[in-house]
């Protein structure tokens, strides 16, 4: 077996001195660089682009959200505009309803009766006990201060007598409880505030 085998293209080569075993050429320096150059370039690129779309997108949301709250804003005074002219308008029906008030009946004040007031019952019939039992029956009324005696000077009728106006009412209190009809201001006999003159029964 022989070691030698036919002359081919590659035994020129190796003649003519070109490289042996080399199959492809060193590259350039700077396509080293390059490519990362424009890695790094078009990356940044698209995360600025992406950057400006979200914020466009933001921004675009926030300018639909202020019509809206400005839309809601406008239409509550409105609303209140509105609501505002009806209730002053009610309230300007309400007085005229009642501008014809119906007339009501004056309330009289109460009376006011005092019934410590001194009392004195003065009986001119010439019936003995006369005066007690009238005086009996203020102080069961609820009259603290009665006394009975005769009556001097005889008026034409049964009369009260009160010398201050503010025993009016309690004047006519003790007039209603004896059954008396006259009821007089006017100076006293015995100096009490109310005086019983009776001379009939």
């Amino acid at each position: 077996m022989t070691d030698e085998y036919p002359r081919d293209e590659f035994d020129e080569i190796a003649e003519s001195g070109g490289p042996v075993g080399v199959h492809r050429a060193p590259r350039p320096w700077w396509t080293i660089i390059v490519v990362p150059v424009v890695v790094f370039v078009a990356a940044g690129l698209l995360a600025f682009g992406l950057a400006q779309f979200l914020w466009d997108t933001g921004s675009g949301s926030e300018a639909s959200a202020s019509p809206s709250a400005s839309a809601s804003a406008s239409a509550e005074p409105s609303a209140s505009a509105s609501a505002s002219p009806s209730a002053s308008a009610s309230a300007s029906a309400e007085p005229s309803e009642s501008a014809t008030p119906e007339p009501s009946e004056t309330a009289e004040p109460e009376p006011v009766i005092d019934y410590d007031a001194p009392t004195a019952v003065l009986n001119g019939t010439g019936v003995s006990g006369l005066a007690g039992e009238q005086a009996q029956i203020l102080t069961d009324a609820g009259f603290t201060d009665v006394s009975a005696a005769n009556l001097t000077a005889r008026p034409s009728a049964n009369v009260v007598i009160y010398d201050s106006e503010e025993r009016a009412d309690t004047a006519q209190e003790v007039a209603d409880l004896l059954g008396i009809d006259t009821v007089e201001f006017g100076d006293t006999e015995t100096l009490a505030d109310i005086e019983v003159q009776i001379v009939s029964q």
